[in-house]
């Protein structure tokens, strides 16, 4: 994938975080916050951008993304489970487990635009045994694409038509349509992913510190580069969703490595999509839990 010369982009540290790997940023619309997981470090991060005031949280298990429910909850994603995630003690309280090899922990996880929830594991053995699963609001799931390598950023299309879906193994980015592959680019590492409101791409690619945005057909259109290597996931908010907000993991001589970047890089971002999930404490067991519909 040929990338354009990086932008000069301004970005400013937000707060004091230091994350040995930061992820699932998301925008809180009716906060004004910024929310993120640092998945080693087992932390819940809530950060206000007008103060740069950080509030973090321990978690029971490692989060390795958070997802807003529709009813102003969170969702947390660890090993294989999805279920609820108290933001104010850490708590996780599995309320589905999907399907797959034990050694396969789930990864980046979306509520899409179409209102189901997407996320894949990661196999670190390169044997490509991960699937991509979508999950509706009634818990019900079945499989998009198998031969997962690894599964990093997922989003949707604005209108909620199209998923792009990152494997980091593959190196590929690619874009379904009515659940079959439309669209494919090879990119070099690509990590978390956010589609902003113009339907653009933007993938964090790990390792060489920067993001690449992409045209809704996933045709490369600008790059922007950070001032450290590790760029793991992004996400816009702040007023008018005008801000970036972009996430990265230490690393070895890289002064700022593991904080939170922020800019304003010239485009709109989306709100959030929230999961509908039906709980089972409110209906029972979901039909379907746990079976491939």
């Amino acid at each position: 994938m040929a990338v354009t010369t990086p932008d000069d982009v301004e970005w400013a540290v937000l707060g004091d975080v230091r994350c040995t790997l930061g992820e699932s940023p998301v925008w809180d619309d009716t906060t004004g916050r910024l929310h993120l997981v640092d998945v080693p470090g087992r932390t819940f991060w809530t950060v206000d951008p007008a103060g740069a005031a950080a509030h973090g949280t321990r978690c029971d298990r490692p989060i390795s993304a958070v997802v807003p429910r529709a009813d102003g909850g969170w969702l947390g994603i660890s090993g294989r489970d999805l279920g609820d995630l108290d933001p104010g003690d850490g708590a996780f309280r599995p309320l589905l487990t999907l399907p797959g090899p034990a050694d396969l922990a789930l990864n980046d996880a979306v509520c899409g635009r179409d209102g189901r929830l997407y996320v894949g594991p990661i196999d670190r053995t390169r044997a490509h045994r991960g699937v991509l699963h979508s999950v509706g609001p009634d818990l019900r799931h079945h499989v998009v694409a198998a031969g997962i390598g690894a599964s990093n950023g997922v989003d949707t299309s604005p209108d909620g038509s199209i998923l792009y879906h990152a494997d980091t193994f593959a190196g590929t980015v690619t874009a379904y349509a009515h659940g079959r592959p439309v669209a494919s680019v090879r990119v070099d590492h690509p990590d978390g992913l956010t589609v902003d409101a113009a339907g653009g791409v933007w993938v964090a690619l790990w390792g060489s510190g920067l993001l690449v945005r992409h045209t809704a057909d996933l045709a490369p259109d600008r790059a922007l580069r950070l001032p450290v290597p590790l760029v793991s996931n992004l996400a816009f908010g702040g007023p008018g969703l005008r801000r970036m907000f972009v996430t990265t993991a230490r690393s070895d001589g890289a002064d700022l490595s593991g904080a939170v970047f922020t800019a304003d890089v010239g485009v709109s971002g989306l709100p959030p999509a929230r999961f509908a999930a039906v709980a089972p404490a409110d209906t029972g067991p979901p039909p379907g839990a746990g079976a491939r519909r």
